[in-house]
């Protein structure tokens, strides 16, 4: 990759994440019917803040599985869909349900939200949340 490539590259990983302080992965799984790609139990995080205590399940997709953000957009919307209902009630049951977007950047880069993708993610009422790491990789 020459360095006019690399300046507006982005890597990202899109997740659907349930967190609380009494999760318990098996549950959400047995619930969702959906197999995560990643767990945590409740209590601190070796990776994490201290004050992050939370346990989580999610699902994600990333370079893995495409390095087109708005496949793996797509890819997770269209989960989060299919189990609507389930995160509802997840959420009315005190979980946070969250559509998480990271990525590492280059110099210039962006990342655009396709006005359908905003639509399909104000439908399902789930917060959105982006975080970018500028660390070039």
């Amino acid at each position: 990759m020459d360095v006019a490539e690399k300046r507006d590259w982005v890597l990202t990983d899109v997740s659907l994440v349930v967190k609380g302080a009494d999760l318990r992965p098996a549950e959400i799984t047995s619930f969702l019917g959906i197999e995560p790609t990643g767990v945590r139990e409740p209590g601190p995080s070796r990776w994490g803040r201290p004050d992050e205590v939370d346990g989580e399940w999610g699902i994600n997709c990333n370079s893995n599985v495409s390095r087109d953000f708005h496949e793996q957009l797509d890819s997770i919307l269209s989960t989060a869909e299919s189990k609507r209902a389930e995160l509802v009630h997840l959420a009315e049951r005190g979980y946070e349900v969250i559509v998480d977007v990271y990525g590492f950047a280059g110099n210039d880069c962006s990342l655009t939200l396709r006005p359908e993708e905003l639509r399909r993610i104000a439908l399902l009422g789930f917060p959105l949340w982006v975080a970018a790491n500028m660390n070039e990789r």
